[in-house]
């Protein structure tokens, strides 16, 4: 997978401006929650300060390659299980968001058929001195055949109009995956996961590299 090329800080943080305020978080209708990457919970605004890494630490470089190395353990997880409560590869956070909305889809009656084929990561932003430590942000560009069924009938709701079915055949999503680590980068978990909709899609490199 591609990684992508790293921008210079501060197109980075004026892009990131740019991103907070044009695109737009997933729809929130329920079948949509576990869209794609397995958990669309909710994200806060990524943090546009300038990214700063001691000297013991990883550089960027070695921090991305390492966190990029967790998405494989997403993507092959079960969809419709549970994730376990010692899953080393997510925080408890995205553990208990993940499962949570698995847990409102089946109480529902609807299960998850299809599959995420990625076909890319890049870098976003590495922010050493984020609140509750080391943050890693990359997209994720994905090809997805997921769709959503309850009684036997497609409920797919449409990311960007909740209130109308997906239109069947692949579809090609973006994520904003955000990692932390609980070692000084070494290691990198899953914390947070966002489907990114609207016009600010068309400026991500997952777009222009499609």
């Amino acid at each position: 997978m591609d990684r992508g090329l790293h921008l210079p800080r501060r197109i980075e943080r004026a892009y990131m401006r740019y991103r907070s305020t044009t695109v737009v978080a997933s729809a929130v209708a329920l079948v949509a929650l576990l869209a794609g990457c397995g958990d669309d919970s909710d994200s806060d605004t990524v943090s546009s300060s300038s990214s700063t890494t001691s000297q013991s630490a990883p550089d960027d470089e070695q921090a991305y390659a390492a966190a990029e190395k967790v998405e494989p353990k997403l993507g092959a997880h079960n969809p419709n299980t549970p994730l376990p409560d010692d899953v080393e590869w997510a925080t408890s956070s995205y553990a208990r968001t993940y499962n949570d909305s698995l847990a409102a889809l089946k109480k529902q009656g609807v299960t998850k058929t299809g599959k995420v084929t990625t076909t890319g990561m890049f870098p976003v932003e590495s922010d050493p001195d984020a609140a509750g430590g080391w943050d890693l942000t990359m997209y994720r560009c994905s090809t997805s055949t997921v769709r959503y069924l309850k009684g036997g009938k497609d409920v797919t709701a449409s990311p960007d109009d909740p209130t109308k079915l997906l239109p069947k055949g692949p579809h090609k999503n973006v994520h904003l995956l955000s990692f932390t680590t609980p070692d000084q980068g070494k290691t990198w978990q899953l914390n947070k996961s966002q489907l990114l909709t609207g016009k600010g899609l068309k400026e991500t490199p997952c777009a222009k590299n499609s």
